[in-house]
C-alpha cells in the first residue's frame, strides 16, 4: 500500500477519534499525602534552571526532577505562608509571605526583609521583577527594592479608606503599572528624584490581570474582560462594555503554542477549575487534564518541557504534560484488540465491533452481524460442518453474539481475516462478508501462494486447497514435524513460521513443515511472539527473553536480549520499525537498536494494559483499555541527550552536613582520616522524565562502575585514606543515551602514623636502633669469641699436652724395654749409643710436647731421631726413606706436634716380624692444592686383611691422634686414610691444612 494512502487513512481514523473523544493528557497530582506540606498551593514559579517552586500555606517546596525539598521558618523562611514567588536578575529567589515580609534565597541562605527594614507592609500579594528593581505589591501599598543593595523605597499610598491591595503589575510603554483590587490602576512615576503613584483608571474589583500582546485580560467577580492596553489605561468607567466568561480568574499562563490557560475559583460558587481561554471563551480542560478541583488559584508553565503546573486550594498541585511523547485518545468502554490495513482501508478491532475506514466512509461490523453471518452459513451450506471427532477444534454454534471473542485480525489478498470463537470471517474492505469458515482456530495464517493454514492445539494443522469445496490436507499431531500448541505465526516471503509454547519454532517451506527443535536446529521451546526485523526475525519466549535470528540460508542465532535488559517479564507484542525492535511488556515499551535501549512507560503516559500494536509509517499505535495510544517513533528514536550537567546538592560527612560554601568553591575536598563516611547528593539539569535516570559511579578511572541505582546519591562508608576522583555516569532510559561527568575530587588524609614522613622516621629510628643493637651484639660477640678462642686454645693446648703426656710414657716404656734388652744381652756399647740417642730424643720430646705445632723440619728431625732409636732395636735392618716435595718450605710449614710419631711407632711394633726380609719404611711429604699437606707413611710389612683384627686401628696412640685432629677441627674421613693388604704392607695418609 502506498505510504501516502496509509497516512491518509490513519489520519482520518485518528481525526475521528479526536473529534469524537478529546485527547487525554498525562499528568500527576502531588498532595499533602505524599510530597507537599499543605494542599493549599497559592503560588507557583519555574525558575531559570527549570526548577519548580511551590508556595503553600505551610512552607515553600522546591521540586527538582521529582525530588521535593521543603523550607520552613526554621530554615530561614520569613513565614510559612507564601503567596508570591519570582526570580531576580541575579538568579535569587524571592518569596512573598502573607504576614512577615519577603524571604530572599541565594541557594544557601535566606535574607528576610520586612516592615522594620522599611517595607510598606508585611502582607505580600504580588512580586514583579524588572531591570534592577523588585516591585513588591502588598495588602496596603507598594515598595521598590534595589536587587543589589536591597535599598527600599516605599511609595506613598493615595488617601482614602480603602486598602491599597495590589493584584498585579505590568509594563507598558516602558512604564510600570500597578493594579489594585478596589482603588484603581496606577502608574509609577519618577520625577525629580521622587517616585510616586499616579492614578490612570478607576477600574475596581480586579482580581488578576494578564497581558497578551497589545491586549489585557482583566478578571472581575464572575466574569473577565479583554481590552486593548490603550483603552484599559484610559478607561474611566469601572464596568466593561463586554463581560466574558464566568467565575473569578486568579492566574494565567501562555504556552509557546499560544494557548492561554486560566486558573478559576468562584469563591462562593462551584464554577471554578482549569480553563483554556479560546476565542474569548472559557473552555474547561478539567476532564482532559484529570483535574477535579474547582478551586484553582495558581499556574506556572515550563516552556522547555511544555508542562503546565496547576495549584489548587484543596487538592494540592497538578502537573500536566501538554505535549506528551505518547498521546492517548480515550474511547469510553472500548478495548482495542487489533489493527490492520489494506491498500485503501484501515481496520480497528474493538471488543464489540470491527471498524473499517476509508477516506469516504466508515463501516462498523457489530457482534450481531458476525453472528448473523454465521447463522446464515450454517442454515444454507450443503457441506458437512467440521466435527470434533474429525480432529477439528470444537465450535459451539449456540454461542450468543454478546459472548463472541476476537482472537486476531490479519490481511491477505485485500481481505480482512478475523478469527473468533464462532469461526473465521473474511471481510471485504467495503465491510461486506467475503467468506465465512466454520473453523475454531486461535491462530491462522497463509502459505506463500495464499492457502489458508488452520492450526489446532490438539488436532494438528490443516492447509486448505479449496475453501469453496472445503478440501484440505491434514497434518496429524502425532507427526513430529507438525506444529502443535501454536500461539503466533508470521508469513515472510516463501516461509510461514509458527511458534509453539511447548515445542519451539516451525516453518512451512517447500510444501512441508519442519520442526527446528526436532531437527536439532534450535533448542528453544517456549516461544510466544514473532516479527520481522529487517532481513532477520525477532522472537520472544515465555520468560521474557528476545532472540534475533537469521533464517535466509541457514539458521543462525545472531543475538539474545535477556529479560534483564528489558523492563518487564511478560512480553505483550513484538513489532519492527526501520530496524528498531519494539518490545511491549507489562511495564511499558522498550525500543532496541544497535545496543541502545529506550524505555517508555507510565511516566511518559503509557499505561497498561497493552492489548495490541500496529506500526504505520513512523507511528506506533497501541490498543488499550478504553482507548488508543499513539507514538511518533521518529521523535522517540531521534531524541537528543537530555542530561548535560551534574550538580552537587549536599554532602554529608559522618552523617553531618558539610557546609555548602566549602564544597562550592574548592576543586578538592580534603578530609581527616576519621571523616571517611561520605554521602553525596547530586542532581542533573532539569529532566522531563527523572525516573528514567539511572546512576552509576566509580571512585577512580581504573575502577569498574557500580551497579545502576535510581537514587541520585552516593554513599561511601569507611573510605580508606586515598585520593578519589569520583565520577558519575547517568543512563537516560528515556533517550537511550548516557552522560559521564567527574563529580568531585576527594582526599581522605591518612592519620599521622600512616604518613610517609612518620613511617620514614619510624623506619629510620628502627634501623638506627637495630643497627646499634647489631653493633653492640657484634662487639659482644667478638669479645665473647675472643674469650672463647682463648679458652678453647688453652683447652686444646692443655688437652694436647695431656695427650702428649699420655704418649710420652708409652714411648718411654718401649724405649726402656729396648735398653733393658741391651743390658740383659750385655751389649754395653749399643746400650750406651741407644741411651745417647734416647736422651736426645727425650730432649726433643720435652721441647716439642709443650708446643701445639712445630715446623715440618723439626718434625722430620724428631722422626729421624725416633727412627734411629727404634731401628737400633731392629739392628738397623729397616730401610728408612724420607721424601719431601721441593715446593714445600720445611722451615715455614707447621704441623701439629708429634702427630706422625704414633704411626711410625706402630710400623716398628707391628709391621716387621722376623719373616719380613728387607723391611722398608717410607715417609713422604707432598703439597696438594688448596694448601693441603699430604703426609704418607708407607711400609712393606705384614699388613692386615679387611676382615682381620686391625691392631693399627686398636692402637691407643692412633686413637689419641684422631682425638687431637678432631679437636683441631678436622673431619676424620678426609684427614686420615689407612690402606692395608695382608703381606703387602700398610699405607697411612694424613692431609693437613697449612
Amino acid at each position: 500500500m502506498p505510504f501516502y494512502k496509509i497516512i491518509k487513512f490513519f489520519l482520518f481514523l485518528f481525526l475521528w477519534f479526536n473529534v469524537a473523544y478529546s485527547q487525554n493528557f498525562p499528568g500527576k497530582n502531588y498532595s499533602a499525602v505524599n510530597d507537599l506540606p499543605n494542599n493549599t498551593v497559592r503560588s507557583l514559579f519555574v525558575d531559570s534552571s527549570n526548577i519548580l517552586w511551590i508556595g503553600t500555606d505551610n512552607g515553600v517546596v522546591k521540586k527538582e526532577n521529582d525530588v521535593f525539598k521543603s523550607f520552613f521558618e526554621e530554615d530561614g523562611l520569613a513565614l510559612n505562608s507564601c503567596w508570591a514567588i519570582t526570580e531576580d536578575k541575579n538568579e535569587k529567589l524571592w518569596f512573598g509571605s502573607y504576614g512577615a515580609g519577603i524571604s530572599i534565597y541565594d541557594g544557601i541562605n535566606f535574607k528576610v526583609i520586612s516592615e522594620k527594614d522599611g517595607l510598606v507592609h508585611n502582607e505580600i500579594t504580588k512580586l514583579f521583577s524588572h531591570g534592577n528593581h523588585m516591585y513588591v505589591g502588598t495588602s496596603n501599598g507598594v515598595s521598590i527594592i534595589d536587587m543589589d543593595t536591597f535599598k527600599i523605597i516605599s511609595l506613598e499610598t493615595p488617601p482614602g479608606d480603602e486598602l491599597f491591595r495590589v493584584t498585579g503589575f505590568f509594563e507598558y510603554g516602558k512604564e510600570i503599572y500597578v493594579v489594585t483590587y478596589r482603588t484603581g490602576i496606577y502608574k509609577i512615576s519618577r520625577n525629580d528624584g521622587s517616585t510616586d503613584l499616579d492614578k490612570v483608571s478607576d477600574s475596581k474589583y480586579i482580581y488578576s490581570i494578564f497581558m497578551d500582546k497589545d491586549s489585557i485580560y482583566s478578571s472581575n467577580k464572575g466574569y473577565f474582560s479583554k481590552i486593548s492596553l490603550a483603552d484599559y489605561l484610559n478607561e474611566k468607567d469601572s464596568i466593561p462594555s463586554e463581560k466574558l466568561g464566568f467565575s473569578i480568574l486568579w492566574d494565567h499562563v501562555k504556552t509557546k503554542s499560544d494557548k492561554i490557560f486560566a486558573a478559576a475559583w468562584g469563591i462562593y460558587d462551584t464554577n471554578g477549575g482549569i480553563y483554556e481561554v479560546k476565542n474569548d471563551r472559557l473552555i474547561s480542560r478539567a476532564s482532559d487534564f484529570n483535574i477535579s478541583s474547582k478551586k484553582v488559584i495558581s499556574l506556572a508553565y515550563d516552556a522547555t518541557f511544555e508542562k503546565l503546573y496547576v495549584g489548587t486550594m484543596d487538592a494540592g498541585l497538578f502537573e500536566v504534560n501538554l505535549n506528551p511523547q505518547i498521546k492517548f485518545n480515550k474511547i469510553h468502554g472500548k478495548n482495542i484488540y487489533g489493527f490492520a490495513s489494506t491498500r485503501n482501508t484501515s481496520a480497528v478491532l474493538l471488543d464489540d465491533a470491527i471498524v473499517i475506514t476509508n477516506t469516504e466512509k466508515e463501516h462498523a461490523i457489530s457482534l450481531s452481524q458476525l453472528k448473523k453471518w454465521q447463522e446464515d452459513y450454517v442454515s444454507n451450506t450443503k457441506l458437512p460442518l467440521p466435527k470434533h471427532e474429525d480432529s477439528f477444534y470444537e465450535l459451539d454454534y449456540s454461542t450468543k453474539a454478546g459472548d463472541i471473542n476476537f482472537y486476531d485480525i490479519k490481511v491477505f489478498g485485500d481481505l480482512y481475516w478475523v478469527n473468533t470463537n464462532i469461526g473465521i470471517f473474511a471481510v471485504k474492505a467495503s465491510g461486506k462478508l467475503h467468506r465465512y469458515l466454520p473453523l475454531h482456530s486461535e491462530e491462522i495464517n497463509f502459505t506463500e501462494n495464499g492457502r489458508l493454514i488452520e492450526t489446532n492445539p490438539y488436532g494438528g494443522v490443516r492447509i486448505y486447497k479449496d475453501l469453496d469445496a472445503f478440501t484440505y490436507t491434514h497434518f496429524k499431531q502425532e507427526d513430529p514435524k507438525t506444529p502443535t500448541m501454536v500461539v503466533n505465526s508470521l508469513q515472510q516471503d516463501d516461509k510461514t513460521y509458527f511458534l509453539s509454547v511447548f515445542s519451539g519454532l516451525y516453518v512451512w517451506e517447500n510444501n512441508e513443515f519442519k520442526s527446528y527443535l526436532n531437527k536439532g536446529i534450535w533448542k528453544e521451546q517456549k516461544l510466544r511472539h514473532i516479527t520481522t526485523l529487517g532481513e532477520d526475525i525477532a522472537l520472544s519466549n515465555e520468560f521474557g527473553d528476545v532472540f534475533i535470528v537469521n533464517d535466509d540460508k541457514a539458521f543462525k542465532l545472531l543475538k539474545k536480549i535477556p529479560r534483564a535488559k528489558i523492563h518487564g517479564n511478560t512480553i505483550s507484542f513484538l513489532k519492527e520499525y526501520n530496524g528498531t525492535l519494539l518490545i511491549g511488556t507489562e511495564k511499558g515499551l522498550t525500543l532496541f537498536k544497535d545496543y541502545r535501549y529506550i524505555f517508555l512507560d507510565e511516566e511518559q503516559g503509557l499505561k497498561q494494559p497493552l492489548l495490541s500494536a500496529y506500526v504505520s509509517q513512523n507511528r506506533l499505535t497501541i490498543g488499550s483499555k478504553d482507548g488508543v495510544y499513539t507514538i511518533d517513533l521518529d521523535a522517540v528514536i531521534d531524541s537528543k541527550a537530555l542530561v548535560k550537567k551534574l550538580n552537587i546538592k549536599e554532602i554529608f560527612i559522618n552523617n553531618n552536613k558539610f557546609p555548602s560554601q566549602q564544597f562550592l568553591n574548592t576543586e578538592e575536598i580534603k578530609l581527616r582520616h576519621n571523616e571517611n563516611t561520605v554521602l553525596l547528593k547530586f542532581s542533573t539539569n532539569a529532566h522531563p522524565y527523572p525516573h528514567k535516570l539511572k546512576y552509576q559511579y566509580r571512585l577512580n578511572a581504573s575502577e569498574n562502575w557500580s551497579l545502576p541505582s535510581s537514587k541520585p546519591e552516593i554513599f561511601l562508608p569507611f573510605l580508606p585514606a586515598d585520593n578519589y576522583n569520583i565520577a558519575v555516569r547517568v543512563i537516560d532510559e528515556s533517550t537511550g543515551s548516557g552522560f559521564t561527568q567527574s563529580l568531585l575530587s576527594l582526599a581522605i588524609l591518612p592519620p599521622f602514623w600512616k604518613t610517609w614522613w612518620f613511617v620514614l622516621s619510624i623506619i629510620t629510628m628502627t634501623l638506627l636502633v637495630i643497627y646499634s643493637i647489631y653493633q653492640f651484639q657484634i662487639r659482644q660477640s667478638r669479645k665473647f669469641e675472643a674469650q672463647k678462642r682463648m679458652i678453647q686454645k688453652r683447652f686444646e693446648e692443655t688437652k694436647m699436652e695431656a695427650l702428649l703426656a699420655q704418649m710420652n710414657p708409652h714411648f718411654i716404656f718401649n724405649a726402656m724395654n729396648s735398653i733393658q734388652n741391651y743390658i740383659m744381652d750385655s751389649d754395653v756399647d749399643n746400650a750406651s749409643i741407644f741411651l745417647g740417642d734416647f736422651a736426645k730424643l727425650i730432649r726433643l720430646n720435652l721441647d716439642h710436647c709443650t708446643r701445639p705445632s712445630i715446623t715440618l723440619i723439626e718434625e722430620i728431625e724428631y722422626l729421624q731421631s725416633y727412627i734411629r732409636v727404634e731401628n737400633t732395636r731392629f739392628n738397623n735392618t729397616v730401610n728408612v726413606i724420607f721424601e719431601t716435595d721441593p715446593l714445600i718450605d720445611v722451615y715455614d710449614v707447621e704441623i701439629p706436634t708429634m702427630l706422625l710419631q704414633t704411626f711410625v711407632e706402630n710400623v716398628f711394633v707391628h709391621a716387621f716380624p722376623t719373616s719380613i726380609t728387607n723391611p722398608t719404611l717410607k715417609i713422604s711429604f707432598n703439597l696438594l692444592p688448596e694448601n693441603v699437606l699430604q703426609c704418607e707413611i708407607e711400609d712393606n710389612g705384614i699388613g692386615f686383611s679387611p676382615g682381620a683384627s686391625n691392631k693399627l686401628h686398636q692402637s691407643k696412640g692412633v686413637s689419641l691422634v684422631k682425638e687431637r685432629l678432631s679437636l683441631l677441627g678436622y673431619e676424620m674421613e678426609k684427614a686420615i686414610h689407612i690402606a692395608s693388604a695382608e703381606n703387602k704392607g700398610t699405607s697411612i695418609i694424613l692431609r693437613l691444612k697449612i
